[in-house]
């Protein structure tokens, strides 16, 4: 399994190319042995007509390759729309220096739209704008991605608390039509991390005891966990992911009774969620 941690940065060649090939060079890389494509964005894509970054909806706006005339679906853009077809997980990664850059987060197509912007020779043509949803990393270290990690969850976190939960209630739901899945606009990890961490509140979910530290971004620091691994098929859904510190989300992976603990935590979270709804209701 290729796993990287959300928000941590990486040695482009040494941490990525070393290990999993693909080009060194470029906006998209496709490494031919690995069911892998790796997406790295930054500032220096502005001179070539690329201004990608989180959109208003929580989507990431990611601009296609190709530097003269007008971009077309074929190769590293080809790879980017069918990469779900193609059995390929798209990994998403920002420069903060030359040659090492970010882990952004696993990442899935959604569209893509046209935009009309200049070219490495300041000419007007086509360009290809796709639209990501975020997703929760592999489950396994990382599970959902901390809100500091995430800018789009940040925005989110000042919406109501009623609000976020009946976003992510609505964007739980496996039968949802595509049309209000679209009015939901928020990725679905996104929105169920944004309301678990303002339910908890600043409070850990396991043991109780305040948040040990704030985050960069100046909020109280609480690890979002699945309570049924989604390698096992468990759903990004406000009933199964619980708000822990960093102390309770490492004794759920790796104490002696993390199993155990981790059977209080789903009826801890049964409980609470009951709760919620009842004065919904």
């Amino acid at each position: 399994m290729i796993t990287f941690i959300p928000g941590q940065v990486y040695h482009r060649i040494n941490d990525i190319h070393e290990k999993y090939n693909g080009q060194r060079q470029g906006g998209i890389s496709t490494p031919s042995d690995h069911p892998v494509i790796f997406l790295f964005t930054g500032e220096q894509g502005t001179q070539y007509g690329y201004t990608d970054g989180f959109h208003h909806d929580g989507t990431f706006w990611y601009t296609g390759e190709g530097q003269v005339g007008d971009m077309e679906i074929i190769r590293g853009n080809l790879s980017i729309r069918d990469h779900q077809r193609n059995g390929k997980r798209l990994h998403l990664f920002q420069y903060v220096r030359r040659g090492e850059v970010r882990y952004i987060g696993p990442a899935r197509y959604q569209g893509h739209h046209f935009e009309v912007g200049p070219d490495r020779d300041k000419q007007p043509r086509k360009v290809i704008v796709f639209e990501l949803a975020l997703d929760a990393p592999e489950d396994g270290a990382a599970d959902l991605a901390p809100e500091d990690a995430d800018p789009s969850a940040t925005r989110l976190a000042k919406r109501p608390l009623d609000e976020l939960r009946r976003a992510a209630l609505l964007a739980s739901m496996a039968d949802t039509p595509p049309s209000v899945r679209q009015a939901v606009s928020y990725s679905r990890s996104t929105v169920v991390k944004a309301y678990v961490l303002r339910r908890a509140n600043g409070i850990c979910e396991g043991c109780r005891a305040p948040a040990p530290f704030e985050g960069v971004k100046g909020a109280p620091y609480l690890e979002p966990h699945h309570i049924r691994r989604r390698a096992d098929d468990g759903p990004d859904h406000p009933r199964w992911v619980v708000a822990l510190c960093p102390n309770c989300h490492a004794r759920v992976h790796h104490g002696v009774d993390g199993q155990e603990y981790n059977k209080f935590l789903a009826g801890s979270v049964e409980h609470l969620e009951h709760l919620f709804s009842q004065s919904a209701a």
